[in-house]
């Protein structure tokens, strides 16, 4: 018969084997994911689970293009909320 005792000490020596695998090995048996960062209401978001849509950014996007070549002067003198 299992005593109170007995089994506290088992789960805690099972706990001790669980913690003591490789993260690899641990993640793939639970399935866990790296983290991921998503977009969420247009604000960045760190899944933690690794279960989101990860973002990634469109190739060629520059959206600072268009003012690259002014100087810091040109930029405050033409465009009043930068």
């Amino acid at each position: 018969m299992l005593t109170r005792r007995e089994f506290v000490a088992q789960l805690a020596a099972a706990s001790v084997a669980a913690t003591a695998l490789p993260s690899r090995v641990g993640a793939h048996l639970t399935g866990a994911r790296s983290p991921v960062v998503s977009i969420h209401m247009d604000q960045p978001y760190l899944d933690v689970t690794g279960r989101a849509v990860p973002y990634l950014p469109p190739a060629g996007l520059r959206g600072a293009a268009p003012v690259a070549h002014l100087n810091e002067r040109e930029i405050r003198s033409s465009y009043l909320y930068f």
